[in-house]
């Protein structure tokens, strides 16, 4: 098969093959035997959905990149979407879903091979392992699925292929209210190309085979000349699940290999008051790519092949946005996929990106083993920073990745690790384990070790950092849960440099803990005390006794101590109300102080409608002090708003579903300051001391 790129223009460069209008056709007429299949989530389940994402994203480390945030959250969509058949999913699958490990995802294909299949969720009580508590965090990411024979000629029958069909459309339309400085500002002066809002849509067909996307996306700032004028445009179509072909992409996609040192693309869980869990990686393998981010994925074919023992490859050729450096080199690639002015508008799309590699997996009774590796080149040589800190980031125009992965099971204990070589001769290591004990107590721990030089572009290990690079840590953590009113998490993390980091010109140390304790004595009332805590070194500017400025090694802490309280007053009405203080102190500084206190009020009137408000009043001394909260927003859009200064902050989320094929979202926010006349700065300045937003989307599914 012979792949060419036929544009590098705003399309975002569309792959063709010279049988691609074959795979068309063949599309077109499995279109033809299309049969609807009506969604039929209940309000309750969709209510369900969004208090697991908001938990999980609300006990993330607010530090973590919006990007890793927003992929976490529409993985977390996604699966309420496409719930995983328990009945039919492999150990991958099962794995991947929250509140499973790979103790349960074995307990429950051994349940369905050796006793009979579910033909009821609530048998997943009899699974050895699964509670209560457990299920009821499943019910929205799995399902039985739904009886169907195959006929003789299994895959030349197009029910086989179009089984389960689902056509979805998402449109959604956001902008900033106010005026801000780069719009008003003239082109040739720096300002933005295009208007302020930004749009977007998804176009997905899906059965329990297929899979068709063409996803479109102006950000904030960038020109729309037409249909095809958009800055990013994604597509893919893909085979999955077809007997022994586990998948089969043409398009974009993405690849996440064993604990995410050697290659991740997309979101993973780290350190969260959930213990269980964080340190370690389910890794799903090849997957379409349907994400609105620009530049965390591949373009071109993957496939994976195989049941016990697997085999997936895959060959991506696309195009980045990098800085010129000197001499015709460029920076390593940017992240954030923005091409709003006349200057970034110039660098956009120029490097080439070519990477292909793969995976061999094994499968067996007591766990999985693996070896993967892939090798990337440019087109243009990359050029490290000369700051103390960049002095072992990768240079050259290309690089080689390898390594080996394990999950196993031991009686009531999972081990699991990752051993991963680059091509400038490094190492990047990680193992550890999580232990079920009696009494409802479980214990992780984690050893990581990444080389000072150790260069891995597309990894994302466990750690401070999402880079697998330049660090050194050690993970403990317990759960214990009293019966099913109380359960108890905390864990502590100690981690070292091995050379300087960001700010930092020699080694630096520190160690973060947290402790929680959530309560719930009714039904309709829960609470959670949570204390979180970071210390670290930090190089910090100082005077020596003649009045010299020197360079001093110091220490800063940020703590977080928060009380939240959920009560569910009526059917109709839920009440959240939460308390956070934040506390920063650096040596030789004065210490500063964060707090936040919202009411938050979700009210479902009918089973169409959900309205969700909040009102949050903030003050901090600094942005040290900075506060943070997880809000409620249209669908798959990440909302980690960051409060610092003084003032108030409203909002409020309508959900209408007028028709079972049809959701109408709407959100509405404005944040008030007390003491300020100029909110942002550079290009996104508002004059004025208000900032408002708006935001609409409408879902069609059919």
């Amino acid at each position: 098969m012979e792949i060419q790129k036929i544009s590098g223009n705003a399309q975002g460069g569309i792959v063709s093959c010279k049988w691609y209008n074959k795979i068309g056709l063949t599309l077109i007429i499995l279109f033809c035997f299309f049969r609807p299949v009506w969604s039929q989530t209940t309000e309750s389940s969709r209510e369900r959905i969004e208090e697991i994402i908001e938990r999980v994203v609300a006990e993330l480390d607010p530090e973590d990149s919006e990007q890793r945030i927003l992929e976490i959250i529409e993985r977390l969509e996604e699966l309420a979407a496409n719930p995983v058949n328990i009945n039919r999913a492999g150990i991958d699958e099962l794995s991947g879903v929250p509140g499973l490990n790979l103790q349960l995802a074995q307990s429950i294909i051994q349940y369905r091979k050796s006793i009979k299949p579910f033909e009821h969720i609530e048998e997943l009580l009899d699974v050895d392992g699964i509670g209560g508590v457990t299920l009821d965090n499943l019910l929205p990411f799995v399902t039985i699925g739904r009886s169907f024979e195959l006929g003789k000629d299994l895959y030349l029958n197009p029910n086989y292929w179009t089984y389960n069909s689902s056509f979805e459309n998402l449109t959604r339309y956001q902008r900033v209210v106010n005026a801000q400085e780069g719009y008003s500002r003239p082109d040739t002066l720096g300002g933005y190309l295009g208007s302020p809002v930004k749009y977007n849509h998804r176009f997905r067909y899906r059965s329990d085979r297929l899979s068709v996307n063409l996803t479109q996306d102006k950000d904030p700032g960038e020109p729309l000349s037409g249909p095809t004028g958009f800055d990013f445009t994604s597509w893919h179509a893909a085979i999955q699940n077809a007997g022994r072909l586990k998948n089969l992409i043409i398009g974009d996609f993405r690849v996440s290999y064993g604990q995410g040192l050697t290659l991740w693309n997309g979101g993973a869980f780290g350190k969260s008051s959930q213990v269980i869990g964080s340190a370690v990686k389910n890794d799903p393998g090849i997957r379409p790519y349907t994400s609105y981010q620009e530049t965390n994925g591949f373009r071109g074919v993957a496939a994976t092949y195989g049941e016990q023992l697997q085999v997936s490859g895959f060959y991506s050729k696309r195009k980045r946005t990098a800085s010129d450096a000197s001499a015709g080199r460029v920076r390593s690639p940017t992240a954030s996929g923005l091409h709003r002015t006349l200057s970034e508008n110039d660098r956009r799309l120029n490097l080439q990106q070519e990477t292909f590699g793969g995976r061999i997996r094994y499968q067996f009774r007591h766990g999985i083993i693996g070896a993967s590796g892939y090798h990337q080149q440019y087109d243009r040589k990359i050029e490290k920073g000369t700051q103390p800190y960049q002095l072992y980031g990768f240079e050259g125009d290309r690089f080689s990745v390898a390594g080996t992965d394990y999950r196993l099971t031991a009686g009531p204990a999972m081990i699991f690790g990752e051993l991963a070589w680059s091509s400038n001769n490094s190492l990047g290591f990680i193992t550890g384990s999580e232990v079920n004990l009696p009494s409802g107590t479980d214990l992780a721990v984690a050893y990581r070790n990444y080389e000072k030089d150790f260069q891995s572009a597309s990894g994302s290990g466990f750690g401070e950092q999402s880079n697998p690079q330049n660090e050194e840590g050690f993970f403990t953590g317990i759960r214990q849960r009293f019966g099913e009113i109380l359960e108890f998490n905390a864990y502590i993390d100690f981690f070292h440099t091995h050379v300087a980091r960001f700010r930092n010109t020699r080694p630096t140390s520190g160690f973060d803990w947290l402790a929680r304790l959530q309560f719930e004595p009714l039904d309709n009332l829960s609470f959670y005390g949570q204390l979180r805590s970071k210390t670290w070194e930090q190089q910090m500017d100082a005077s020596d006794s003649f009045g010299r400025e020197t360079i001093t090694m110091g220490t800063e802490t940020r703590s977080n101590a928060r009380l939240h309280i959920e009560y569910q007053a009526l059917d109709v009405l839920r009440l959240r109300t939460r308390f956070d203080v934040v506390r920063w102190s650096a040596t030789s500084s004065p210490s500063s102080f964060g707090y936040l206190v919202y009411q938050d009020v979700r009210l479902t009137p009918t089973s169409t409608l959900t309205i969700d408000a909040r009102i949050t009043l903030f003050e901090t001394d600094d942005f040290n002090s900075r506060v943070f909260q997880f809000e409620n927003d249209l669908l798959y859009v990440m909302s980690n708003a960051m409060l610092f200064d003084q003032g108030q902050r409203t909002y409020i989320v309508i959900r209408y579903q007028p028709a079972d094929f049809l959701v109408l979202r709407m959100k509405a926010s404005t944040t008030l300051y007390e003491n300020k006349q100029f909110i942002g700065s550079g290009l996104n300045m508002i004059e004025g001391s208000r900032r408002s937003d708006i935001g609409l989307q409408i879902q069609l599914k059919i």
